[in-house]
């Protein structure tokens, strides 16, 4: 006897196959809407039976945003609020507060970038519910021109939790305005 075992990525396709036979057969055998409809929720059944969940259409998640004026002396744990949206599919980016939220469970994908001027520099975190996850730090002391510091973050995260970009471990000097972004999309 052979035992054959199936990922669910297979198990997805196979599921798909399925419920695509009777939208074929329908073409070819002039059914009503009605029998292909029918017939789809027979192939449904099937699948749920095997285990197989509905797959959810990807639902777009996704934000860009930057600051419009520059930021001096923050205090510690401040939170850094980029205040231009360029983009914000789902809608989970809130720039009056800066933080996201998590509109469904899942891995997402969160960049910054924070520009300081000669002699400041600019300490900052990523936070999940308060807790940090990565750090940013740029350091313009002895130093002619503008530094530049980017720094990047996969977050497994729930429906609800919040993230955000905070000042850490000491006061934030100077973040220029226009050059420096908060951006993040669902994988």
């Amino acid at each position: 006897m052979t035992t054959v075992s199936f990922s669910n990525k297979n198990m997805t396709r196979i599921c798909y196959m399925l419920m695509s036979v009777p939208l074929l057969v329908a073409v070819t055998a002039n059914e009503t809407p009605q029998q292909v409809v029918t017939r789809y929720n027979n192939y449904k059944a099937i699948c749920d039976g095997m285990g197989f969940q509905n797959v959810r259409c990807k639902d777009p998640v996704a934000f860009q945003s930057s600051l419009t004026k520059k930021l001096q002396y923050l205090k510690n744990q401040e939170t850094v609020i980029f205040d231009k949206v360029s983009l914000n599919e789902g809608k989970a980016y809130d720039n009056t507060s800066g933080i996201f939220t998590a509109p469904f469970d899942g891995i997402y994908s969160f960049t910054w970038t924070i520009l300081t001027t000669a002699g400041k520099y600019f300490l900052t975190e990523i936070v999940l519910n308060g807790k940090k996850v990565v750090l940013n730090y740029i350091d313009g002391r002895g130093r002619d021109g503008n530094s530049m510091s980017t720094s990047h973050a996969n977050i497994k995260m729930k429906k609800g939790d919040k993230v955000w970009i905070r000042t850490c471990d000491t006061t934030g000097q100077f973040a220029h305005a226009d050059w420096c972004f908060f951006s993040g999309s669902k994988l």
